[in-house]
């Protein structure tokens, strides 16, 4: 016995088993908070019944029903595209299709009749669906939100939470298909049982479906039908088990060589710099009090223990957001060291700490951090390259005061695509509680200059849109407003805005006057009113039309007409032009 007991816990404790397991306790995780989340609406909707119309309540199941299985699909779906890439994708892709098909089944088929409840066929029908469309078009299933939701299940799953629900979903799944296979062999069999005096009586069973109720009983030539496909089945088993085996134990070398070849190690390094950083992104928007927090704690704890380094990041990043007593050194964190700008505000001293996420190249910052002496704080920037920009003397950072003494630290991140834009990052950090309360990307600049500067409580900036414009025209570019066009261009709105602190939040609003005061076109618009009507102005979203086009008449006028997208055309009617003279 203590062979086979050593045996066993040499194979649970070995990486491939725990890599088998991972993505099984994740299954399961999900298909019992599914299992669970169609029970609770089966109750809530029985109470809603007798408050409502029937017809109501029927629209309510039935909504409730398909958001639910196409939601469990998708989650079911992203779990089979997880890890490295080899041949076994396609078996992963096939496994989750079985395991969610099944429990699609055990959770809308009633027991007593073995149908499908009411309301539930569209969404049994659209779940599959949703399933075999994702298979056809997988990049549907990386969008950031799916991918986010997802990792909130994983963290939910890696725990003894997981365990419980891998055993609450097998009981479950295995119980009810034990129980359906059961009653239907024994009502099959039932007529040679009964000829065999096994049983006193044949079952009978009614059906109502179509009205009027039909009985059935099952004949004798049925029973030794499923009799013989036992007896087939059982000795198909016997005959093909060791050559299964034999044929496991041949793949078994070839599969290893390809999921450690160099592309297969590639694409895992991708995948695993890819999840961190959408996951760092969304750090932000815990919310820092409630029953969410509450729970994300246990949880975030849990994961400081991870054999990943990036899964311990994160998990030190949303703890530091979610519990004010948590304290966490540079040296437990960080296995290297990491870059480290001087920063001092108001008498307090600190540093931001640059660090790439493992499996990025060390010149490629991808997160922020700030450290103090209360320990480390995560920034919320991230990903991409990001280089700080110079403004201030104390500072390595461009720093600007916020009021209630918080500090707003301005970053830049360089385009992560050739002629991308280049992005603006504000950083908001209360020195004297020693917590870091916010970070947003208000601004992009095609040229990189955000023009910073200090404004009372807070930070001005510009915000240029990135242009793919036509090409200028030079000599013979038409007639505006009767005169021959010398030149035509056509140029960005740069926009300011004006960004501060206040609460918990980071409050950007546009300033449509200092955007009229610093573009240059108050020769063309002679009153704020007239400019914010030719750009369409917004107090919340700001200008509307982004783009103009610049005109070079014969005649020396300077016209400008607003253009609604840089690769079209200005509208060319007399009254849209607007001419310094």
């Amino acid at each position: 016995m203590e062979p086979y007991l050593a045996q066993a816990q040499a194979l649970w404790g070995s990486p491939e088993f725990q890599a088998l397991l991972t993505p099984l306790r994740t299954l399961s995780s999900i298909s019992a908070m599914f299992w669970m989340l169609a029970r609770l609406a089966d109750l809530a909707l029985a109470a809603l019944k007798r408050m409502l119309f029937d017809e109501v309540g029927a629209l309510l199941s039935v909504a409730y029903a398909i958001a639910l299985s196409v939601v469990y699909a998708a989650m079911m779906f992203y779990t089979s595209l997880q890890g490295a890439w080899h041949p076994s994708l396609l078996w992963r892709e096939l496994c989750g299709f079985g395991f969610m098909y099944v429990m699609l089944g055990v959770t809308f088929t009633d027991l007593r009749t073995r149908r499908l409840k009411p309301h539930t066929p569209l969404a049994f029908f659209l779940g599959v669906c949703a399933y075999l469309f994702l298979a056809r078009a997988p990049a549907l299933a990386r969008q950031p939100g799916v991918a986010e939701f997802h990792r909130v299940l994983e963290l939910f799953a890696a725990g003894g939470w997981g365990n419980v629900m891998t055993a609450f979903t097998a009981l479950v799944a295995l119980g009810s298909l034990t129980a359906m296979a059961a009653s239907e062999l024994a009502f099959g069999l039932s007529p040679l049982l009964y000829k065999l005096r096994v049983i006193k009586a044949l079952p009978v069973r009614f059906d109502f479906s179509k009205g009027g109720g039909r009985s059935s009983v099952p004949s004798l030539f049925r029973s030794f039908f499923i009799l013989t496909l036992l007896a087939g089945a059982a000795a198909m088993a016997a005959y093909w088990w060791p050559r299964l085996r034999a044929a496991g134990r041949a793949a078994v070398p070839a599969l290893q060589s390809r999921a450690q070849s160099p592309e297969a190690a590639a694409a895992a390094a991708r995948l695993g710099r890819v999840l961190p950083a959408v996951s760092f992104s969304a750090v932000s928007a815990l919310p820092r009090q409630g029953t969410v927090a509450d729970l994300a704690i246990p949880v975030f704890r849990g994961l400081l223990s991870a054999p990943r380094e990036a899964d311990r990041w994160l998990a030190a990043a949303a703890l530091d957001r979610l519990d004010p007593d948590f304290r966490i050194p540079r040296e437990r964190l960080f296995t290297s060291t990491p870059s480290a700008l001087a920063c001092t505000w108001n008498g307090s001293d600190f540093e931001l700490l640059t660090l790439p996420l493992p499996g990025d190249t060390s010149d490629k910052t991808r997160t922020y951090w700030i450290a103090d002496r209360r320990g480390v704080h995560f920034t919320g920037v991230g990903p991409g390259d990001l280089r700080e920009v110079a403004g201030s003397s104390a500072c390595a950072a461009a720093a600007f005061g916020s009021g209630d003494g918080a500090v707003l630290l301005a970053f830049t991140e360089a385009p992560q695509a050739q002629g991308g834009p280049t992005r603006l990052w504000l950083t908001a950090y209360r020195p004297d509680k020693r917590q870091v309360v916010t970070a947003a990307s208000p601004a992009v600049s095609a040229s990189g200059d955000f023009d910073l500067f200090a404004a009372g409580a807070g930070v001005v900036f510009a915000d240029a849109p990135v242009s793919s414009a036509a090409a200028a025209c030079q000599g013979a570019c038409g007639k505006v407003l009767g005169s021959r066009v010398l030149a035509l261009a056509t140029e960005p709105l740069v926009e300011y805005r004006g960004a501060m602190l206040e609460g918990d939040a980071l409050k950007v609003l546009p300033l449509s006057d200092r955007t009229y005061e610093r573009s240059g076109l108050d020769r063309n618009y002679k009153s704020l009113a007239l400019f914010e009507a030719a750009f369409r102005f917004d107090p919340e979203a700001g200008f509307l039309n982004r783009w103009y086009r610049l005109a070079l008449l014969a005649d020396g006028r300077r016209c400008v007409s607003v253009a609604l997208d840089p690769t079209l055309p200005g509208v060319e009617e007399s009254a849209a032009w607007a001419c310094d003279r």
